[in-house]
């Protein structure tokens, strides 16, 4: 793969004025690239253009108005083509988040086995195959998500419009519902 030079080149940067390693500090700008990526895929399969795209990605990303637009016009070029039919993508979507649900139902029934603590780390239950990121959140609020299985819990900025609503935000976590085409799916299991 060919490198990004002005990539490298920030990376560099960044690692020197924070002392971090360039290697680490180079892998987290690919991830955030990769992270802004996949919210405006997930915004145009939404139905979003426009102005209202476009404040959606400066909102959601950070980027400033140019950067914004730039990526929008480049990923527009590809959410033009034929792709899958959004319900088998939506199933696919909400199957990975399932995944995550039983990890952290039983990583919570481990934790809660002999004492029961005030907050619990679980997995980010985004739609991101990849993502491994954790969260910590209130056992009392975790139990009460689990109590309706059309909800998960995820990142900020790890919500997937296409599929999901966002229905609460708090510090540091967001609870997601998942839209009314994969209600049976994410219920039965």
């Amino acid at each position: 793969m060919p490198s990004n030079r002005a990539g490298d080149d920030s990376a560099a940067w960044l690692a020197a004025a924070t002392g971090s390693d360039p290697t680490e500090v180079a892998a987290e700008l690919d991830e955030g690239a990769r992270r802004r990526v996949f919210v405006v895929d997930e915004l145009l399969d939404a139905g979003y253009r426009d102005g209202e795209l476009l404040e959606l990605v400066e909102r959601l990303t950070g980027l400033d108005d140019g950067q914004a637009r730039a990526l929008i016009a480049d990923r527009e070029r590809f959410a033009d083509q034929p792709r899958e039919r959004a319900p088998l993508r939506d199933q696919r979507l909400a199957e990975n988040e399932i995944l995550f649900r039983r990890a952290n139902d039983e990583a919570v029934r481990q934790a809660t086995k002999d004492s029961l603590p005030i907050e619990i780390e679980v997995v980010c239950e985004c739609a991101d195959r990849d993502c491994r990121q954790t969260l910590s959140m209130p056992l009392a609020e975790y139990e009460w998500l689990r109590q309706n299985r059309r909800r998960f819990v995820v990142l900020p900025g790890h919500e997937a419009p296409a599929v999901e609503t966002v229905v609460e935000r708090y510090d540091g976590y967001v609870i997601v519902e998942k839209h009314p085409e994969t209600h049976r799916q994410v219920e039965a299991d």
